[in-house]
């Protein structure tokens, strides 16, 4: 009879004398075990190449047993053929099949489907920080929306590290884009007449036999109302559904927003009465195609989802330049603050993670700063 193996700490029998091994491990307070089946080498081998690489830190040990141990030289050959594509498609199904913990469901997979027209071919880590840079400068955006581009390919990579797939992440080098301060844009009251005589006349144009016709006229205007009067921003108001309105409490209640938190939208007579405008407005979101079905929950608030061809063409037809969605947030503001409202309620009112972000909007308190001022006047001294 054959001497018994001495005993290795972490490879051991599921059942005695049954000859059927496993190894365990410890990663991040979490047991990792793995089967060899009657290949009791095998587990001595993984246990003690995951023992070095814990130890010395070259190479990553995996929190499950589904991924193989491996040190960065064997990384960096196996991440030759790890494609650029295959990570868009992985990110992609990730944020498709989370859509509460992803609310914006329309910009990141056109971005990402951007980026892998562009990259999808190329092994992911043999793209150079560089060629995201060039590529990025390449297209014709503003500033805000090039680094919305960088974090989405920085996202792609932070996907595919953390499923072992790649080491790198070339993306976090490219350098942001500086935002210009510049003037902010927001609705002035004769443009805000202008567009709301352009939409209004929308509606009276529908006749009686075109009933659903004007109900989508007037879902614009409801559109224009909600956004004015809370400032959401388009993912968090297009994602609304009737469960996070509250009427009794004059409240909708955001759970995922941009900061990653959630809060609570107060609502106005005029955001009510939009609501209730939408609420009996016999319209469902529909299907784009056979082949695109409708991802929106069956309570969607809004049964149109996409306003930029409509709201485009308003602006035009309004003579109001230089425009867009974005910036009725800014006017909700503005307006705040042109009527001596405090930084810290516009902050908590907007949902801004901190006060600077308000401070841009100080500058339109006239009233406060003319009142600040006046403590200068020499009143005492004639």
């Amino acid at each position: 009879m054959g001497r018994k193996p001495a005993k290795v700490e972490g490879v051991y029998e599921r059942v005695p004398n049954e000859g059927l091994w496993s190894a365990r491990y410890r990663k991040d307070g979490k047991v990792v075990r793995k089967s060899f089946g009657r290949d009791r080498d095998a587990a001595v081998a993984f246990i003690e190449k995951a023992r070095t690489i814990k130890r010395t830190g070259e190479g990553t040990v995996p929190s499950s047993a589904r991924l193989p141990v491996r040190t960065f030289s064997e990384m960096a050959i196996a991440q030759d053929g790890v494609l650029l594509g295959d990570l868009c498609d992985g990110l992609l199904r990730q944020i498709q099949g989370n859509p509460e913990q992803y609310r914006d469901q329309h910009n990141p997979p056109i971005r990402i489907g951007r980026i892998k027209k562009a990259f999808g071919n190329r092994p992911a880590a043999s793209i150079r920080p560089f060629e995201i840079g060039d590529w990025i400068s390449s297209m014709d955006l503003a500033p805000a929306t090039r680094n919305r581009y960088k974090t989405v390919f920085s996202s792609i990579y932070v996907y595919g590290k953390q499923r072992d797939k790649i080491s790198v992440n070339p993306a976090r080098e490219v350098k942001q884009s500086k935002i210009p301060g510049g003037v902010i844009r927001y609705l002035d009251p004769a443009e805000e007449v202008r567009l709301r005589k352009v939409l209004q006349s929308d509606v009276d144009a529908c006749g009686p036999q075109n009933e659903r016709l004007r109900n989508r006229k007037l879902h614009h205007i409801y559109e224009l109302d909600i956004a004015l009067g809370t400032g959401m921003r388009r993912g968090e108001q297009y994602g609304l559904t009737w469960d996070d309105v509250n009427f009794e409490r004059r409240e909708i209640h955001l759970s995922q927003t941009k900061n990653g938190t959630g809060r609570v939208v107060h609502m106005i007579d005029d955001v009510i009465a939009a609501l209730k405008g939408l609420k009996v407005i016999p319209m469902v979101r529909k299907n784009r195609s056979a082949d695109r079905p409708n991802d929106a929950p069956e309570n969607s608030v809004f049964s149109l989802d996409h306003n930029e061809k409509w709201f485009k063409d308003a602006l035009k037809r309004a003579k109001i330049k230089n425009f867009r969605w974005h910036d009725l947030r800014h006017t909700f503001c503005s307006r705040l603050a042109q009527n001596g409202v405090s930084l810290k309620v516009i902050q908590e009112a907007a949902g801004h993670k901190t006060i600077a972000m308000s401070a841009r909007y100080a500058h339109l308190d006239k009233s406060t700063l003319v009142n600040a001022l006046s403590v200068l006047n020499r009143t005492g001294l004639r």
